[in-house]
């Protein structure tokens, strides 16, 4: 699909239901906000619907209450087959618990994402490796609409850039990246705000986390390779939420010698994930996909059951021919 395709199909369906990866993070859930809140707008019937709730520094955004976490304060339509589903930031088979309910239950599914895919994704797609975000696809889709950006609009979508471009200095941030930074400000995102709120707003619970983790840290590789791991055990004894640990992956990247950071971490359920950040000479999307994840050159992840020394060896071996 083309943009022009999406624009048409918004247009000339009246239904949708929107989603994201489970563990959902600034650009998938200020993605959600933004397309939802304009499709409201214009007469649309729109529900976000989650496997995984938001971490509470996303709440600011959300200003109309629109993102839903099934089976905590939501359940699915009860008309599931006539509605779309809309699958942002990420394939369909990354929606979480979610995925076996509407893949099969929703009327079609279309994928909005600007990662590339591990494998030929088999429904309508519209997809843009090159984007900075979707965010800002999702900014192109309402520019090509011509509906305008309201300010709960722009701080979303902002949100959701400057935390999928770290800030403004990843790879994929371009000169439109900033164009399109411009508009958002020019209707109201304010960027101090949107920092504080993002970086400056951490629970005591969450300080403690990134302590007890850092602790864990070991060096290999020459000291190039920067390991984490976070039992559920150290969660539960910090007092923060699961979410609270996203950032935790990027401490590493600030030593000068580190080249990747990989952050192996469970939840107070059992369930385990393995999240990669690189400075770019280790493609961890490339990595990610051994293991059936996937991501970006610099930022990907996947989720595993074996114990965290088992996968740690498998990890590093994947990565050593980055390091000979």
């Amino acid at each position: 699909m083309t943009l022009d395709d999406i624009r048409e199909y918004f247009d000339e369906n009246d239904k949708f239901l929107l989603t994201t990866h489970e563990s959902p993070d600034g650009d998938g859930l200020g993605a959600e906000y933004a397309l939802c809140s304009v499709l409201l707008d214009i007469g649309k019937e729109v529900r976000i619907l989650n496997s995984d709730p938001p971490a509470h520094k996303y709440n600011f955004f959300d200003q109309k209450k629109l993102i839903k976490t099934v089976n905590v304060d939501a359940e699915y339509p009860e008309d599931l087959g006539s509605w779309i589903l809309v699958v942002l930031d990420t394939e369909p088979s990354n929606i979480g618990s979610m995925v076996d309910v509407v893949l099969t239950g929703c009327r079609e599914v279309v994928v909005l994402d600007h990662h590339s895919p591990k494998k030929t994704i088999e429904y309508s797609n519209w997809l843009v490796p090159n984007a900075s975000s979707t965010c800002e696809m999702i900014f192109r889709v309402l520019e090509a609409m011509r509906v305008g950006f309201k300010r709960d609009v722009a701080v979303a979508l902002y949100t959701g850039i400057v935390y999928d471009t770290g800030s403004f200095v990843y790879p994929k941030t371009q000169a439109r990246t900033f164009r399109i930074a411009e508009t958002l400000v020019s209707s109201g995102a304010i960027p101090n705000e949107i920092f504080s709120n993002l970086y400056e707003s951490k629970s005591k619970g969450a300080l403690m986390l990134a302590s007890l983790v850092t602790s864990t840290m070991m060096l290999y590789e020459e000291d190039r390779v920067a390991v984490q791991i976070m039992p559920r055990d150290t969660l539960i004894a910090s007092g923060a939420d699961y979410e609270e640990s996203q950032e935790i992956v990027n401490f590493p990247l600030q030593c000068g010698e580190v080249r990747v950071s990989v952050f192996f971490k469970e939840n107070e359920h059992g369930v385990k994930r393995c999240s990669m950040r690189s400075k770019g000479e280790v493609d961890c999307a490339a990595v990610s996909h051994i293991f059936d994840g996937g991501g970006h050159k610099t930022a990907s992840g996947f989720g595993f059951e074996k114990p965290f020394m088992e996968i740690q060896e498998e990890v590093l071996e994947a990565m050593r021919p980055y390091f000979t």
